[in-house]
């Protein structure tokens, strides 16, 4: 994530973890038969969503909040 080229690619790097690390608490919740690990995957989707797209705004417009 550190060393890609564009800014764009940065971006896309940090939306890759957050979609790994989603699927990783998942199969973990499903190893270990329980659900209490599909609520953090699911704050942790919402989050990692509203940081892509504010992080996307920022690269648009040079502002997160108009």
């Amino acid at each position: 994530m550190v060393r890609a080229p564009g800014v764009g690619d940065r971006v896309l790097a940090l939306d890759t973890m957050v979609i790994n690390a989603i699927a990783l608490l998942i199969l973990y919740g499903v190893l270990h038969d329980t659900t209490m690990y599909f609520e953090p995957a699911m704050l942790f989707a919402m989050v990692g969503f509203v940081g892509t797209v504010a992080y996307a705004r920022f690269m648009l417009r040079g502002d997160i909040i108009e």
